[in-house]
């Protein structure tokens, strides 16, 4: 009976230990090396569906793909058309989100001259799953029961109009979250669900970019931004075991688009817009959004092929932000171990092993 007592404390000090190191496990914190940005060539990006097959259901997904999965090639933030188009056109380009874990919803704010280029629509589905029936974006790419969760988006895009414009979108997945269902790039070393894969990015959106009249020779962008001039700003939320956080991006984490009309990247003349400061009221990418007829489903218009430069020279600068190290910690200290866990781990272990030695020494003495 005495050797019982004399080991119960070392049986509730591993009991509290295994109950602190689960309790680090079950909550987390986000990479802050997360990006969002425009791929202006969109060749190399890819959705395998669930029937082994691609968007059209007949084309069989390339090699190395699985059943399920995304693919991402070369983020290209820049679009040269040598050969320029004088009338109004379209080019389609899509949203790459990177290195981010347990995502729930997301949300770009984009500021640009409406009367140069500007977009048109936003497709936050731009898959099909022919083997659910579902359309599919990384947002909702994991399967819950055998299904993709359903998105709910938002959208506002101001009517065409020359001169500084600002609009916002996103989407965010319906239901109860877990890290199964928020999914990750590339994919933890022990991944929640392995229902999917997306090891080199996720694709959030097809967005339509209009080129609003003749533009020959000039570089035309959009500048995915955060808050500063227009609020709220480009963001996630994501999952860190008991809820969604907010994490809103620096400037320095987001991928503007780029657009030399009959031009090479980076030499031709930048358009610059300078949006004026307006809350439009679109929900941060933790709130639950209104859906929003506002989107299409396909591209009007074709991406001439050729790869751009990642920062074209002549740009223009979009609004400096703090680096993602300044930033303050998000959803708190989760995920790893503060001082004050250890000061309590410490006297954890170290309270029942003195308790252990003292009852030690009064059984030798009897």
């Amino acid at each position: 009976m005495r050797r019982v007592l004399l080991l119960l404390p070392v049986v509730l000090a591993l009991s509290v230990l295994s109950g602190l190191l689960l309790s680090s496990r079950l909550t987390r914190a986000q990479n802050t090396n997360v990006t969002i940005s425009f791929d202006m060539v969109t060749s190399g990006n890819d959705y395998c569906g669930g029937d082994g097959n691609l968007s059209d259901g007949v084309t069989p997904c390339p090699g190395g793909m699985t059943p399920n999965s995304m693919t991402v090639g070369a983020v290209d933030f820049c679009l040269s058309s040598p050969t320029a188009n004088p009338a109004t056109h379209t080019h389609a380009a899509q949203l790459i989100i990177q290195n981010v874990e347990d995502l729930v919803g997301w949300q770009a704010r984009l500021n640009y001259d409406g009367g140069a280029m500007r977009p048109l629509t936003a497709n936050v589905q731009p898959f099909m799953d022919n083997n659910t029936a579902q359309a599919v974006s990384f947002n909702n790419l994991p399967l819950d029961a055998g299904v993709h969760r359903d998105l709910v988006a938002a959208s506002s895009i101001p009517p065409q109009a020359a001169g500084p414009q600002t609009a916002a979108f996103g989407a965010t997945y319906n239901g109860a979250q877990s890290f199964a269902v928020s999914p990750d790039t590339p994919a933890k070393a022990t991944p929640d669900d392995t229902s999917y894969s997306a090891p080199s990015g996720g694709i959030l959106a097809t967005v339509i970019l209009q080129v609003v009249g003749d533009h020959t020779g000039q570089q035309l962008f959009v500048d995915m931004d955060d808050a500063i001039p227009n609020a709220p700003g480009s963001g996630i939320s994501f999952f860190n075991g008991t809820g969604s956080v907010d994490l809103l991006l620096p400037d320095n984490n987001l991928g503007d688009a780029y657009h030399a009309e009959g031009a090479v990247c980076g030499a031709a003349t930048p358009s610059v817009a300078t949006p004026t400061p307006t809350d439009t009221g679109t929900p941060g990418p933790g709130a639950t959004p209104t859906p929003t007829a506002a989107r299409s489903g396909g591209a009007s218009g074709s991406a001439s092929a050729g790869a751009g430069s990642r920062t074209p020279t002549g740009a223009a600068s979009r609004t400096p932000a703090q680096a993602p190290s300044a930033l303050p910690p998000t959803g708190g200290d989760q995920g790893g171990s503060s001082a004050l866990n250890y000061a309590l781990l410490v006297a954890v272990l170290a309270l029942p092993a003195v308790g252990a030695v003292y009852g030690i020494r009064r059984l030798r003495r009897r």
